[in-house]
């Protein structure tokens, strides 16, 4: 849990440090979600500037251009799991909102943490995703769950962090337009590098 808190601070420290354009590409990573088809790739581009901050390389705004056209099928691949997935959990809790008893009340602790668990390998995929030669969706994903598996306080925790995150965010628009992103981005590069630096 300590690693945790310790990569949390230094994402913190990492954002602050680069606020200003931090901020202005959350803004246009928030304005490209909009569009719909652009919003995987955006999320993909954000991993890798984010992912240039954490190697403190000097910032270069053509590269995320260049991470969003080369990421932009695989970025859509992901985003249709994404899709999928959280649709199929969304509808679960719809239709059975009203279900009462023991049973649907495991199930709904189920779905919530089938979400959770989803959710949290999503703040890894990018940077597992960077870090492989092999450029695969199900090697990605299965290093993501494999991270979860081996250090659940770390990445658990930290997913706690970027769920909380997040949820406030979309709540209160200002926070999810202007860092929450990037800085979640942060997070899980910075984790990645813990993880794969130690292996």
């Amino acid at each position: 849990m300590i690693s945790a808190f310790r990569i949390f601070y230094r994402a913190l420290e990492l954002w602050w440090k680069d606020f200003i354009s931090l901020t202005l590409i959350n803004i246009i990573w928030a304005l490209l979600q909009i569009p719909i088809i652009t919003g995987p790739p955006a999320t993909a581009a954000v991993y890798a500037i984010t992912r240039q901050i954490a190697d403190e390389e000097l910032m270069e705004p053509g590269y995320a251009w260049i991470a969003f056209r080369q990421n932009f099928w695989h970025a859509w691949k992901w985003g249709l799991a994404n899709l999928v997935i959280f649709a199929v959990l969304l509808w679960n809790y719809w239709a059975y909102q009203n279900a009462a008893g023991i049973a649907y009340t495991v199930l709904r602790l189920a779905w919530g943490l089938i979400t959770f668990l989803w959710f949290t390998a999503n703040v890894y995929y990018w940077p597992f995703w960077m870090a492989q030669d092999q450029k695969s969706f199900w090697l990605t994903l299965k290093n993501c769950f494999q991270f979860i598996y081996k250090r659940p306080a770390l990445a658990l925790g930290l997913g706690f962090i970027c769920a909380i995150t997040f949820s406030a965010s979309s709540l209160i628009v200002i926070p999810l337009i202007s860092f929450a992103i990037t800085w979640i981005s942060l997070i899980g590069v910075l984790a990645v590098d813990l993880e794969t630096n130690k292996t």
